[in-house]
């Protein structure tokens, strides 16, 4: 099952970096990266983690505090969750004929 999982999560954390990048996030020089943490293992569903700032950095507390900022965020997650949800859908349908 992982096989299959895999694959669609990468497409998801690969639609959430350029959803970012479109709206104009700042992003990390490598936005998606790979971990053995437990919770990224599920079987069945793709999991990924999403990080939006640290609360050690001063500039990232700043940018969490603005509700712009995280208007913004928030808007560049639903369109990619809502992209790839489709696609993922149609790609589904296809895969069980």
């Amino acid at each position: 099952a992982r096989i299959e999982t895999q694959p669609r999560a990468d497409r998801l954390a690969a639609a959430l970096a350029a959803a970012i990048r479109e709206k104009g996030g700042r992003m990390h020089r490598h936005p998606i990266q790979q971990a053995a943490f437990s919770v990224l293992k599920s079987p069945d569903i793709p999991s990924i983690l999403l990080e939006v700032g640290v609360l050690s950095s001063e500039a990232d507390r700043k940018r969490l505090a603005d509700p712009v900022w995280r208007t913004m965020m928030q808007e560049a997650i639903l369109a990619a969750l809502t992209a790839w949800a489709e696609a993922d859908a149609a790609e589904a349908k296809l895969l069980r004929q």
